[in-house]
């Protein structure tokens, strides 16, 4: 993983400061009753921390499973990938059994998906809430897998990028990570609610195409208009998992950026 500083300083962007007459209006827009987000770096499977996250573990409705599909290639349909943040994908598989009749359920805000590979790459968090409908039990295919693709923010600034690996035909041109992460715990830290808070009904944030990480890479790389707001959504992140926390500047300057275009 020797290329992940590189990437990870690729990926950072550099946003100006707003005054301060645009500062107190925005936070007044946004009615936040806060002006500050204290660091979360010192907790478990935050920062540089190897421990196990914190929080109400994450379940799945009666009748469905989460099951591996190790050699299951990445499938690009942009209707399969959920979220508003993309720093990097991770791939859910979910059966059915014959107590499953149908109906939707759930991943919630805040859902950390935890690094189950061996290698020393990043945990991620789920940003907003994703709503997925499944269909009932089909008996007659042994029960149809679902696969969906779950759009997170990285937890972890110093650790390797969950898709540095990536060459196969599938996969070589998108962030996705398959079969190294699992949903584990639903976060209940006030510091991370507080960040969650500021992305609550954004809808226009979901995602709607895909990047290819590699082009970071590139001298002459440009970022795209479309992709600023979610550098900037996970450089702020960041500031919250490994840095010294969001001061009022720091939140203004992500009101600012995820604002609709």
């Amino acid at each position: 993983m020797n290329k992940t500083l590189l990437i990870f300083s690729g990926w950072l962007t550099i946003t100006g400061l707003w005054g301060c007459s645009k500062k107190d209006t925005r936070l007044k827009d946004e009615q936040l009753s806060f002006n500050r987000i204290e660091s979360v770096s010192h907790l478990p499977g935050f920062g540089d921390s190897d421990g196990l996250p914190e929080g109400r573990p994450f379940e799945l409705p009666k009748g469905l499973h989460l099951v591996n599909r190790p050699n299951y290639p990445f499938n690009p349909d942009i209707s399969k990938l959920k979220g508003i943040i993309n720093t990097f994908y991770i791939d859910v598989h979910i059966a059915t059994d014959s107590t499953w009749g149908g109906g939707e359920f759930v991943f919630p805000e805040g859902l950390v998906v935890l690094n189950v590979a061996p290698s020393r790459i990043q945990n991620g968090m789920l940003l907003d809430r994703e709503p997925v409908t499944a269909p009932p039990h089909n008996p007659s295919s042994g029960g149809d897998t679902i696969t969906i693709y779950l759009g997170v923010a990285c937890m972890n600034a110093g650790k390797g990028m969950p898709w540095a690996d990536n060459f196969g035909t599938d996969d070589r041109y998108y962030p996705i990570s398959k079969g190294t992460h699992k949903p584990y715990v639903i976060t209940t830290n006030k510091e991370v609610l507080k960040f969650l808070s500021l992305l609550n009904d954004k809808k226009h944030l979901k995602l709607t195409r895909h990047y290819n990480p590699w082009e970071r890479m590139n001298e002459d790389y440009k970022e795209p208009e479309w992709m600023k707001p979610y550098s900037e959504i996970q450089d702020k992140f960041w500031k919250l998992t490994d840095g010294t926390g969001l001061n009022q500047d720091d939140l203004e300057e992500l009101l600012k950026a995820i604002q609709p275009q």
